[in-house]
């Protein structure tokens, strides 16, 4: 028997979130918030913190710094149950963190990435990836160090047997690139939103973006914030909320990742 259920590999860092802000954030004037939340933050450490309070053994692989910040969010996940064994201390480096200014209608998001760029291919211990049967990564384009070896990852993943899960997040820079494009060939579930969609795939029309990463990857599943989200596999489309009870759509993308898969990992 696998020793885990899933293996996330991905960056990990603590989110501050300013809420009640200011309509216009003035330069040189001091403004005030009028809530502040200090939460786990980044797509992948959120994923195997909510999988492993579903029940799921998860093990992450990642990097932290030698500070405050990579020991806290390390434990939010040690407190949910996840191992974290596998996860690097790069002694006299900064972990990274996110700072968030939600509005109604958008929200700012500001990102330091700190140990987030320096997680690479010889940090992971791919025996113990492999012992999973399910392996997950977040946010692409922040793995800088890692990003020229993710077709090895995947490619060595699937060999062990494991399904596959991604989701790119944005990319920074705005270039999105084609190596993912290859990478996806090795993917069994992928969850991009409706923009990141139409980026890969090069076009404005979401239904032609579905179609042409479907054609990639086994089972594409587009979140539309509070629309209707569209899963695509070969040519059989469904359509389904992604809508959490208060009617949000943030966090609508971690709870299809920790729902979906779960028919793979359940115990035979």
């Amino acid at each position: 028997m696998p020793e885990l259920d899933v293996a996330v590999v991905g960056e990990i860092n603590l989110d501050t979130i300013l809420y009640g802000l200011p309509a216009k954030l003035v330069p040189e004037r001091e403004l005030l918030a009028s809530g502040l939340a200090l939460t786990l933050g980044s797509s992948s450490a959120i994923c195997a913190h909510n999988l492993s309070c579903l029940g799921t053994k998860v093990g992450f692989v990642s990097k932290i710094g030698s500070d405050p910040l990579g020991r806290l969010a390390l434990e939010r996940l040690v407190d949910a149950g996840v191992e974290v064994h596998a996860v690097k201390v790069a002694v006299g480096r900064t972990t990274g963190l996110t700072v968030i200014l939600p509005y109604p209608e958008h929200r700012f998001i500001l990102t330091y990435p700190g140990t987030m760029f320096e997680l690479g291919y010889e940090d992971i211990d791919l025996d113990y990836v492999c012992s999973a049967r399910h392996f997950h990564m977040s946010s692409f384009f922040l793995h800088r160090r890692l990003r020229p070896h993710m077709l090895e990852l995947f490619r060595s993943v699937k060999a062990a047997g494991l399904t596959t899960s991604l989701d790119t997040n944005d990319d920074p820079d705005d270039k999105w690139d084609r190596d993912v494009l290859e990478v996806l060939k090795y993917v069994d579930f992928f969850f991009p939103n409706e923009r990141e969609a139409k980026k890969l795939a090069r076009t404005d029309d979401l239904t032609q973006a579905t179609k042409t990463l479907a054609g990639l990857a086994k089972v594409v599943v587009v979140k539309r914030g509070p629309e209707a989200a569209i899963c695509q596999q070969g040519d059989a489309v469904e359509s389904g909320s992604a809508r959490s009870p208060s009617g949000r759509s943030r966090g609508s993308r971690r709870q299809f990742q920790r729902r979906l898969p779960s028919p793979i990992l359940a115990r035979r």
